[in-house]
């Protein structure tokens, strides 16, 4: 594991959170500059979701608007396209004699031909509405005669300027509307122009124009943009317009609505009304539209309901549309609403970060902050992504509102991705530097099973073989009663410090310093086959490194210091114990206990190094290795608090003299 990091990642928190969010706001604005069509076509497809999933509950038919279609059966009855135009008339008067409402032709009849006299006159006994296309580019053609402007409607802003047209032919006077798409980067249509100008004068699309021509209204229209955040740009208005009129975006398109599946239109052959084979009762009061949809003609264009649909559904869906007053647009607010949006889904990743929720300790009855795993920010930052979806959807399908949802919904996600990462770095910071922090009082891996696991109040402990080494100084207390508290506290450092580096150096683990002793321990947690000589070893590092430690000489009044080693091997239970709110690590144990007695009694016996019997038959293994002092038996001792008497060593006479020339005390323990 390695060391805490100098940086401090948790020290200013909500700083570093700010800028998690500054960072997903710059990546989401980015990706909006760098790829502007990307959002936009989210939403695109999203809303074409939207529109097939109420095409699929929708139910019944549209009878108001009839599509009288010229498809493939049509032309091998009648004949190929194009067909005469006494044909044509001949069609008009069928529709007529059906008792047929408007008729629009989604035909364009651009150059004189014979017959052009009978579709006159069929169009002055039945007035119907022809089509005409504008040229939006740089592309100018111009074909036959421009029909049907719009009065008190002139080329202002936002209605679009023409640059060519194709028109009829003069000799058909009749009412026209243009079937102008507006085709989007991937082809799709799924806005129309409302009203193209043309020099100087305005003309309506097809669906608008059938509307004047059904209601007799020729002028007293008006653009008007609009106030209110939740109103369009710009609304065309009469009083033969559903609703407070047709909503227009900024650029003076109509936005389609696609809610009606394509089966919920009639579809009636031409042939069969040629032919007076037609139901009369389904063209009857009907609004019709006449339309070419065969293979070949070329007026078939991509919708959110297929990639090839009839250009004349185009036309059937924004006529619908229009007499329900659902043509949806996006408001003025929605840059705003989806900036609000975008703050708020911040506000809850920001909650999410700071873990608010609080909940109740059972022990105490107190409330304590719990901290939210890192991974509940890229899941609310998903569930607030959702959220916007449905709320995009809702909008649209209830109330006509288009409202955009996946540039909220990316800086969302960035948000959550950035404040995922931010929180994982700090709770990484933390953790370190609480195992930093415990590891200063517990064993390393002890420190790192509480910093990075869950607490439990459990036993935790196994049985193992471990080398237990106490190491206090002898004459310590009397040495504290002689002197100032701040020469024995650098002492007691400098004792410790020394300890801990010999101890650690051979491969041991402080179990706990206690007073003036030092406990060691070997083979747990972390595996040590040669514990026992490692141990041993330890303990004679120990006695020569504090020798020079210690004052050579000692206070007037005060006995020298020296330490004492106790070691024996066995079996302990290692491991923590005690409630979940307060847990303590230690080694249990008759070896345990051994060690400490040996402890106490080097001064008694004049050893600074007592071995354990059971550390004795470990070590006599390696008896012939010249890093190991000879030990020599002395004798056996009932120690304290034990039943059973013990054989204790020492190190041999040469080898203790040349640890520690110290004069020998009288014996106090038992012998047995």
């Amino acid at each position: 594991m390695s060391n805490p990091p100098s940086a401090k990642p948790n020290a200013s928190p909500w700083r570093n959170r700010w800028l998690a969010l500054a960072a997903a706001l710059l990546a989401a604005l980015a990706l909006k500059g760098l790829a502007p069509g990307l959002f936009e076509g989210i939403d695109e497809r999203s809303g074409e979701w939207a529109w097939r999933l109420a095409a699929g509950a929708a139910g019944g038919e549209e009878r108001r608007v009839v599509i009288v279609d010229i498809d493939e059966g049509s032309l091998a009855r009648v004949g190929a396209w194009p067909w005469s135009r006494q044909r044509m008339a001949e069609l008009l008067d069928k529709l007529s004699a059906a008792g047929a409402g408007p008729v629009a032709f989604d035909v364009v009849f651009p150059d004189a031909r014979p017959g052009d006299a009978a579709l006159a006159a069929s169009l002055k006994r039945h007035p119907a509405v022809l089509a005409q296309i504008f040229s939006l580019d740089n592309v100018t053609p111009a074909a036959g005669q421009l029909q049907g402007a719009m009065a008190g409607v002139g080329c202002v802003p936002p209605v679009p300027e023409a640059a060519g047209f194709i028109g009829n032919t003069p000799a058909l006077q009749a009412a026209a509307g243009h079937i102008t798409p507006r085709i989007a980067p991937d082809g799709a249509v799924r806005k129309i122009p409302a009203l193209v100008c043309r020099d100087g004068q305005a003309y309506p699309a097809l669906g608008l124009a059938t509307l004047m021509q059904a209601t007799g209204a020729r002028d007293g229209f008006g653009l008007f943009p609009g106030a209110g955040l939740l109103e369009p740009a710009w609304r065309l208005s009469h009083p033969v317009l559903p609703g407070a009129g047709i909503p227009l975006d900024r650029g003076g398109d109509i936005r389609l609505s696609y809610r009606l599946p394509r089966q919920a239109f009639i579809s009636i052959p031409a042939a069969d009304v040629l032919e007076g084979r037609a139901p009369v009762h389904l063209l009857r009061g009907a609004w019709v539209l006449v339309g070419a949809t065969a293979f070949g003609l070329g007026d078939v264009v991509p919708t959110p309901h297929g990639g090839a649909v009839g250009g004349v559904e185009v036309h059937a869906q924004f006529i619908s549309a229009l007499l329900d007053d659902r043509l949806p647009y996006s408001p003025n607010g929605a840059g705003a609403i989806g900036l609000g949006l975008a703050l708020l889904g911040g506000a809850l990743c920001l909650l999410v970060a700071a873990g608010a929720r609080r909940m109740p300790a059972p022990e105490s009855g107190r409330r304590h902050p719990v901290q939210l795993p890192v991974w509940a920010l890229p899941l609310a930052a998903t569930l607030f992504t959702l959220l916007l979806l449905a709320v995009h959807v809702g909008l649209l399908l209830g109330r006509n509102l288009w409202l955009g949802w996946s540039w909220p919904a990316g800086f969302v996600l960035f948000a959550g991705m950035l404040l995922a990462a931010v929180e994982h770095a700090r709770t990484r910071f933390e953790r370190e530097r609480l195992y930093g922090n415990l590891s200063a009082y517990l064993p390393a891996p002890v420190a790192r099973e509480i910093a990075f696991n869950e607490v439990t109040g459990a036993i935790e402990a196994e049985r193992r073989e471990i080398s237990v080494l106490f190491v206090d100084i002898r004459n310590f207390s009397a040495y504290c009663e002689g002197r100032p508290p701040d020469e024995t506290a650098a002492l007691l450092q400098a004792f410790f410090t020394t300890a801990s580096r010999v101890i650690k150096a051979h491969g041991g683990v402080i179990e706990e310093y206690v007073g003036d002793a030092v406990m060691a321990i070997w083979n747990a947690p972390t595996p040590c086959p040669d514990h026992a000589v490692r141990a041993f070893a330890a303990g004679n590092a120990l006695i020569e490194a504090c020798g020079r430690l210690f004052p050579e000489i000692p206070p007037p009044g005060l006995e020298p210091l020296a330490v004492g080693v106790g070691l024996e091997t066995g079996e302990a239970l290692v491991g923590s114990f005690g409630p979940a709110d307060r847990r303590t690590h230690a080694a249990l144990g008759e070896t345990v206990t051994v060690a400490a007695r040996l402890t106490a009694m080097t001064g008694e016996l004049a050893h600074p190094l007592l071995v354990g019997e059971k550390a004795a038959e470990r070590l006599a293994a390696h008896a012939a290795s010249p890093d190991l002092p000879h030990l020599v038996s002395l004798g056996s001792f009932l120690l304290e608090g034990l039943r059973r008497p013990r054989q204790i060593f020492g190190i041999g006479v040469d080898d203790a003299r040349q640890a520690e020339p110290a004069t020998v005390v009288p014996l106090m323990a038992r012998r047995g």
